[in-house]
């Protein structure tokens, strides 16, 4: 970590530019380096590689997290779990990711029927057949800049519950999403249950959130904005 500190430092303060991935981490960006010129650059996203495939065989209904547990600050959110499970027993909760801190989310989370561990899936099949698979796919993280997961799960047409912290909100809409804040199990349990019960709702929202991120995150519109802010830095130069 000291040495990738080191390196970081190093490239930013010899850097033109930095390009945050978000908008949140676009203000820790101007706190650190306060006389560096920015601009957001999202992640892009091809949607052609995120199609319906064969599903695999899950219980349902069901919601899918898919998420890593290498930073305690972010995957620690994960056991709000625990109260969400004890109020839809007969919802199936799966989680897909590993990491260092695997153990202390099984520990707690394991103790449910209605929860299951996927381990690490092969990406991007497995992962693909894993979000064509789920009803709502759930991000539950303490701590997060711009989440790929959202524009696969959006890409693969399924509505997202996710947790209103760093630059979640910038990747989703009203239409396509609902966010929670931290902590809050009461209104992950009211929300995930709206889209549970209504097979309808989730059908709009995931196409929503498709329309969202094809009009917003595709690598063609990324590309454009990239282009556009190097000719804006050559303008200063």
């Amino acid at each position: 970590l000291f040495q990738w500190d080191k390196i970081g430092n190093k490239c930013f303060k010899n850097s033109t530019m930095i390009l945050p991935i978000c908008k949140y981490l676009s203000g820790i960006v101007h706190q650190n380096y306060p006389n560096k010129k920015t601009d957001v650059l999202y992640q892009g996203i091809d949607t052609s590689r995120w199609y319906p495939v064969q599903k695999m065989e899950l219980k349902h209904p069901c919601v899918g997290l898919l998420q890593g547990a290498w930073i305690w600050g972010k995957a620690k959110e994960m056991l709000t779990l625990t109260k969400v499970m004890e109020a839809m027993p007969d919802v199936m909760f799966y989680w897909a990711g590993d990491g260092p801190y695997r153990d202390q989310i099984l520990s707690v989370l394991s103790k449910y029927k209605n929860f299951k561990w996927l381990g690490s899936l092969e990406y991007p099949d497995k992962v693909r057949e894993y979000l064509a698979s789920i009803d709502v796919y759930a991000l539950m993280s303490g701590l997060d800049m711009a989440p790929h997961t959202i524009l696969e799960a959006s890409a693969m047409k399924k509505p997202v519950v996710a947790t209103n912290v760093g630059g979640i909100p910038e990747l989703v809409n009203n239409e396509s999403s609902y966010l929670i804040e931290i902590g809050n199990h009461k209104e992950w349990i009211d929300k995930l249950s709206i889209l549970i019960n209504d097979k309808e709702k989730r059908k709009q929202m995931g196409l929503a959130g498709y329309e969202f991120i094809k009009n917003n995150f595709t690598w063609n519109i990324v590309v454009k904005r990239f282009i556009q802010i190097i000719d804006e830095v050559k303008v200063r130069i």
